[in-house]
């Protein structure tokens, strides 16, 4: 892991700070270095333990520059960056939208790799898909290093990123409608908000954790609940009625063309 530190965050909003605060709790010895305008927020975060805001002469041999600017000024941004970085540094982009092909010509360099997390990054528990093309194993390799305390990550193409986006990009708010709706459903049976709140959120996270930790397939798993005839079969089935299954998957697709339009735009 030596080699991909220092690490210089640049842009430190919720997925910025959120990501350094995963790398100090995995490595609570690497150097971690922060830029960003809001001294009150630089302060934070050193005061926190979790990093050093960057002297005003900085400069980045080698390890990772994580990339978390708003994509907007990413120009702006890498005129000042780029004569910070030697020709071992790794740059790890987190900004929404912006092509592989872009990035590398802001920075200069080919040894760039985008990424897309979601939020649950900021609990340590998220899912990131990384867009290797064209990029040599090591940068790949460095890239899923910083990454790896953030949660799942994964490597795909760039072309699969919109899919990526529809799929775990904005897929959390899916998953919490759900939450909000069985916490509902469960009111609407007569248990009382709290009550019902507390078996909804330890429904929802039990059965991940049995999903991950036991490793059989969820349908396996369903069906170990599911008896003939019983409570658990009808309620499926109103789901259906209801059209549960191709709801989400539409879900997924049409965030992915709505990815897909304003990456055009």
């Amino acid at each position: 892991m030596s080699g991909s530190f220092p690490v210089v965050v640049v842009g430190l909003g919720n997925m910025g700070a959120a990501l350094a605060r995963s790398l100090r709790r995995a490595h609570p010895e690497g150097k971690i270095l922060g830029v960003d305008p809001d001294s009150a927020r630089l302060e934070m975060l050193r005061s926190e333990g979790i990093l050093e805001p960057a002297p005003a002469d900085w400069k980045l041999e080698s390890g990772t520059l994580v990339l978390a600017v708003k994509p907007q000024i990413l120009e702006s941004a890498a005129t000042d960056l780029r004569p910070r970085l030697g020709k071992g540094a790794v740059v790890v982009s987190i900004l929404a939208g912006v092509p592989l092909s872009r990035l590398r010509s802001a920075m200069a360099s080919d040894r760039v790799v985008r990424t897309m997390p979601n939020l649950p990054l900021t609990v340590g528990a998220g899912a990131t898909a990384m867009a290797i093309d064209g990029c040599e194993p090591e940068v790949v390799g460095q890239a899923r290093q910083i990454l790896a305390p953030t949660g799942e990550v994964v490597e795909v193409l760039e072309s699969q990123l919109d899919a990526v986006t529809g799929l775990s990009g904005s897929g959390p708010a899916y998953v919490l409608k759900f939450l909000m709706s069985l916490e509902d459903g469960g009111v609407l049976a007569g248990l009382p908000r709290g009550v019902a709140r507390k078996l909804a959120n330890a429904t929802v996270a039990g059965t991940l954790r049995m999903v991950l930790e036991s490793g059989i397939e969820p349908d396996v798993l369903r069906g170990q609940v599911t008896s003939p005839g019983g409570t658990t079969i009808y309620g499926l089935n109103a789901m259906e009625k209801g059209g549960f299954s191709a709801s989400v998957m539409d879900a997924v697709l049409s965030a992915t063309m709505r990815s897909k339009e304003l990456g055009k735009a």
